[in-house]
């Protein structure tokens, strides 16, 4: 509380000072670059090597092209990528144009082309071949944090380019909180439902994703759909999949080891083709999911719509968001335990009816050891005809009753009737479990 009263002090001393000394008289009286963030009232000061830059075109809200004025660079040209931040995006491909974007993209076109500008690196450019980089204007405005302050662009921090990460997180803060620019109210409802959002952010951060990574409108690959799968329905390998260790490897190790996992579980046929950087058609992320959830060992006629996840397959080509992939992977996530019960009490009941069909041999009377043995046949048949458990359970109910009938009257075959009698006993109690998991499956609440 002292601390953060003190920095309040400090921001009111340099609101005074400022409202009469101007900013390049200070930033040459301290031979540094000194900036002013009108939003919040902030100051900031650059005492970094800067590099003269001309403009000549902007790509979107935090990309842009030039060459350098001055310097060892002077004349070379390249592509910057401001750090510390993200615009939404407007020109990436296989993603659509985001909220904001084209505003964000418009406000950095008008403020950077044909000016010259002022680079500042940071630890590390990317693997793309583009500079990272803070920018600097004429008037010693850092521009990374306008656009983060004017809710243009989100805060984005990326090891090891982290010098201005605190700045940027107190100026996406106050952003939100005064519902500038992307945080607006008509942000919210481009989002349709903050409390979904806030659902997709958390468990986006559960996959490995920060709040600044995560985009719900981007199109996601085929490495991310298998890796959220497997991280949800296999939470063992979470700790795996979001180890430093794993995060050392190549991006084609990373999807090796992904791939790997995926056809262990049965999500990934061992001949199929697999390009980890294609974006996902629905169509797949159909196969892939009921691959997931082992409804084809259910019934051909079973499906994801049964269990009340909803996949558009009107347009088979269309390709899943990472917010959309969020969902259904929850859905599934959800409805897996459920269906495991499902399956692990029809392997009971199948089991107690090979001992019904086994001990129906031994009885003398013949009518009754066929209708036992097909009372056997239709426990087998219902696991992959869910349909039939009804029809199985009242066939149990009419042999329960009339094999207790037989005992009661002293069959010559008691014992062997006996043992009959338990195993269907067992098969019946198995199969109305084994209903319930279903039922349950299918009636779950799976999201706000």
């Amino acid at each position: 509380m002292k601390k953060h009263k003190q920095l309040q002090q400090k921001r009111k001393q340099a609101r005074s000072i400022l409202q009469y000394v101007p900013l390049r008289f200070v930033s040459e009286s301290l031979g540094t670059d000194v900036g002013w963030i009108k939003e919040t009232s902030t100051v900031t000061i650059n005492t970094a090597l800067k590099k003269k830059f001309k403009v000549t075109h902007v790509r979107d809200g935090d990309t842009f092209e030039g060459k350098y004025l001055e310097g060892p660079n002077a004349g070379e040209s390249t592509v910057i990528r401001m750090i510390g931040m993200d615009t939404p995006e407007t020109v990436k491909e296989n993603t659509p144009v985001q909220f904001y974007g084209p505003e964000s993209s418009d406000h950095t076109k008008k403020m950077l082309t044909d000016k010259s500008v002022y680079i500042v690196n940071d630890k590390s450019d990317d693997p793309y071949g583009r500079t990272l980089a803070y920018v600097f204007l004429e008037d010693g405005s850092l521009y990374n944090a306008d656009l983060v302050a004017e809710g243009y662009a989100r805060a984005l921090a990326i090891e090891p380019n982290t010098q201005w990460k605190d700045l940027f997180s107190y100026l996406e803060a106050d952003a939100k909180s005064s519902r500038r620019g992307l945080w607006s109210s008509d942000a919210t409802t481009s989002n349709t439902n903050s409390e979904l959002m806030s659902f997709l952010e958390k468990k986006a951060s559960e996959y490995g994703y920060s709040n600044g990574e995560f985009q719900p409108d981007q199109l996601i690959t085929e490495e991310m759909l298998l890796k959220f799968v497997i991280i949800a329905i296999y939470p063992e390998t979470k700790a795996l999949f979001l180890a430093k260790s794993f995060y050392d490897l190549s991006q084609d190790e990373q999807f090796q080891q992904i791939l790997q996992y995926a056809i262990k579980a049965g999500l990934v046929a061992k001949d199929e083709i697999i390009d980890g950087n294609d974006p996902v058609p629905l169509s797949y992320a159909h196969t892939i999911i009921s691959r997931a959830l082992h409804l084809n060992e259910i019934s051909k006629d079973v499906n994801l719509s049964d269990f009340g996840v909803s996949i558009n397959l009107t347009n088979a080509k269309t390709n899943l968001t990472m917010g959309d992939a969020i969902l259904l992977v929850e859905k599934a996530k959800n409805i897996h335990d459920p269906l495991q019960e499902y399956f692990s009490h029809m392997a009971e009941a199948v089991k107690s009816s090979e001992t019904i069909e086994n001990l129906s041999s031994t009885l003398s009377d013949l009518a009754l050891a066929d209708k036992l043995k097909t009372f056997a046949g239709n426990v087998k048949s219902s696991v992959s005809d869910p349909e039939l458990l009804s029809k199985v359970k009242s066939g149990a109910s009419d042999l329960l009753s009339s094999l207790q009938s037989l005992i009661n009257g002293g069959w010559k075959d008691l014992i062997n009737l006996t043992k009959i009698k338990k195993a269907v006993d067992e098969t019946n109690d198995s199969l109305k479990k084994a209903e319930d998991a279903l039922k349950d499956a299918q009636s779950i609440n799976y999201i706000p």
